[in-house]
């Protein structure tokens, strides 16, 4: 079911495939929609993970050696992205790393390189939910906090096989890579080495400007949202928008750099406007370019308030959470992680089916086992059979489990799941968003006027 207007322009016929795809959570009717938004970094600028990671990790490691008296031998650990997925804690009080379900219980522990028993699990984390409020948690929400959170395991590992060499706390490990980490943003060293190479460090989506102009010709305003400074984002929008021949300021109807978001949610004031021919891509030749001020602001120069206003950001807290619940604001998730979930996915079809089944005829088993024990009269002992072939279902549930599991990240699994609950960062996901997908390029395939539609929602007893 889809809305057609006069405005709308053709789509891609062809369908694409399922991790191309958009997902719904919430209605959305895209022809109510007047002004689309976006963040830029991992939501327009799709950084190159492999590259721009290790880069974040290598130069934390030089300041944590240069600055903070880390011993050198700590430059030779490695980086290992599959040791961190998004949406994790940290305890920083026993440097552990957790996942937890959406409803906050603890369901996987890693200290370290080792992942902790069930029954350590428990008897560290008794009350099972976790009170993420306190100071002792840290989560990551970001694409930035994985290079953090590979290097607090890593010295964690180091530490507890040579204390001598590192003798910091774990809480203090944790506040000396965070430090660094926030410094390499800061003084813009990362940034610099970025900006001197910026087709290394992204990865030029053919699509991006097809799919802009599509809105533009479609009657929508676009604007850029992003907490990167004025030249970083002239250069980088720059670099990867170089084909459409046009710039920045004419591509997008307003242009808010130094945002400061999540607080942009709230009132701050006015924007300040970009001075004009002073950086070089972004010349505000139109007077569209500010730095700071708020969402009201924003609001009252484009002229468009609220839910008729789609905002596209990869951070659940600072561009989704926030638009929707402070401004009213629709949302547009880019999770670039879901290609590869959906691709693994795939590849597991087959053992997914297995488990359905499996599950299905073990519930069978367990409601005749429990009619025989409970049945009214004399307890009826299960016959051996039954319980043999529940036992025997148990083992290969739990198999099969695991197998599906390591198919998505060999400590974590998936990123949206947790067993047969959501994660803590697919909860979110489906909570916040209005919709998601892996890239804004996506929408190519669809009518800009599309309706799109929540698929509905069962509970237990309609499945």
């Amino acid at each position: 079911m889809q809305d057609q207007s006069a405005g709308a322009t053709a789509p891609d016929l062809s369908v694409p495939p399922s991790e191309l795809r958009i997902y719904v959570n919430r209605n959305l009717r895209m022809s109510s929609i007047a002004a689309i938004g976006f963040d830029m970094d991992h939501t327009l600028a799709l950084y190159n993970a492999a590259t721009f990671e290790r880069l974040c990790f290598d130069l934390a490691l030089d300041l944590l050696v240069t600055r903070k008296g880390y011993p050198e031998v700590i430059r030779g650990l490695g980086y290992e992205p599959e040791q961190v997925q998004r949406g994790l804690l940290v305890d920083k009080r026993l440097g552990n790393i957790l996942k937890t379900d959406a409803y906050g219980y603890v369901s996987r522990v890693r200290h370290g390189a080792r992942s902790l028993a069930r029954e350590e699990r428990r008897e560290v984390y008794k009350r099972g939910r976790l009170r993420l409020g306190a100071d002792r948690y840290r989560i990551f929400d970001t694409l930035f906090d994985l290079p953090e959170g590979c290097l607090y395991i890593g010295l964690v590992r180091l530490k507890d096989e040579s204390p001598e060499l590192v003798r910091q706390s774990y809480r203090i490990l944790f506040n000396d890579i965070r430090e660094a980490i926030d410094t390499i943003h800061r003084d813009g060293t990362l940034k610099r080495m970025i900006m001197a190479d910026l087709d290394r460090f992204f990865v030029r989506d053919p699509g991006l400007g097809e799919t802009l102009r599509r809105f533009k010709a479609a009657g929508k305003q676009l604007f850029l949202l992003t907490n990167s400074e004025v030249e970083y984002t002239a250069a980088v929008m720059g670099h990867l928008l170089r084909d459409e021949g046009a710039p920045l300021d004419e591509i997008f109807d307003l242009i808010v750099c130094s945002s400061r978001k999540p607080d942009f949610f709230v009132p701050q004031g006015k924007g300040r406007s970009v001075p004009r021919d002073q950086v070089p891509g972004l010349a505000n030749r139109r007077g569209n370019c500010h730095t700071g001020g708020d969402a009201f602001f924003l609001e009252s120069k484009l002229g468009v308030f609220g839910d008729a206003i789609l905002y596209f950001g990869d951070h659940t807290f600072g561009d989704i959470l926030r638009s929707k619940k402070s401004v009213g604001w629709r949302t547009a998730m880019i999770v670039p992680e879901l290609e590869r979930e959906i691709l693994a996915l795939r590849r597991l079809r087959g053992e997914i089916r297995a488990l359905e089944e499996l599950e299905a005829r073990l519930e069978d088993l367990e409601l005749e086992r429990d009619r025989l024990r409970n049945g009214g009269g004399p307890a009826e002992a299960p016959p051996p059979a039954l319980e043999a072939e529940v036992a025997e279902g148990l083992q290969r549930r739990g198999a099969l489990q695991r197998r599906i599991s390591a198919g998505f990240n060999p400590y974590w699994g998936s990123l949206f799941k947790e067993g047969r609950a959501a994660s803590r960062f697919g909860a979110q996901v489906k909570d916040f968003a209005c919709i998601y997908t892996s890239r804004v390029s996506n929408f190519r395939a669809y009518p800009t006027d599309r309706f799109f539609v929540n698929p509905g929602e069962r509970m237990a007893h309609e499945t």
